[in-house]
């Protein structure tokens, strides 16, 4: 039987001058998956934990806050290894979101426009589709 790895990810974005951004975080040079890209914050859900659960436990140890108001996305199969489930929540942060957190994984939070997140090499190309449905929800949604 195929192991499955379930994951909560978290993309937290703001509006500014009619723009998205979203805030994604440098990985450690040094780390054993995707060292130094632009990913997610979040991370597997363990025994027990509901999948929203372990998004907020994952959020708290990585940002150091507590989820309290986010929405569902949707699932994602990881292009990488099919047997990742890729969970996707969002929540609208405000201006002074850096200011609030402390990146506790990773090098450093970047929060990246539409343009931006396009052109980066080191965001895989898996995140860049799940962004783009972001931005397309976004769109139906009249947030731009």
């Amino acid at each position: 039987m195929e192991n499955k790895l379930e994951v909560s990810i978290l993309i937290p974005y703001k509006l500014n001058n009619g723009q998205v951004f979203v805030f994604l975080q440098k990985r450690d040079s040094n780390a054993k998956v995707l060292p130094g890209h632009f990913s997610f914050f979040g991370g597997k859900v363990e025994n027990g934990e509901s999948l929203k659960e372990a998004l907020e436990r994952e959020i708290k140890e990585e940002l150091g806050v507590v989820l309290n108001n986010y929405n569902f996305l949707g699932t994602y199969q990881s292009f990488k290894d099919k047997s990742i489930t890729l969970n996707v929540y969002f929540t609208k942060v405000n201006n002074n979101f850096e200011k609030e957190i402390k990146v506790n994984e990773g090098e450093y939070g970047k929060f990246f426009s539409e343009s931006e997140m396009l052109l980066e090499s080191m965001l895989i190309e898996n995140d860049k589709i799940i962004l783009k449905d972001f931005y397309k929800l976004l769109r139906e949604k009249e947030e731009l």
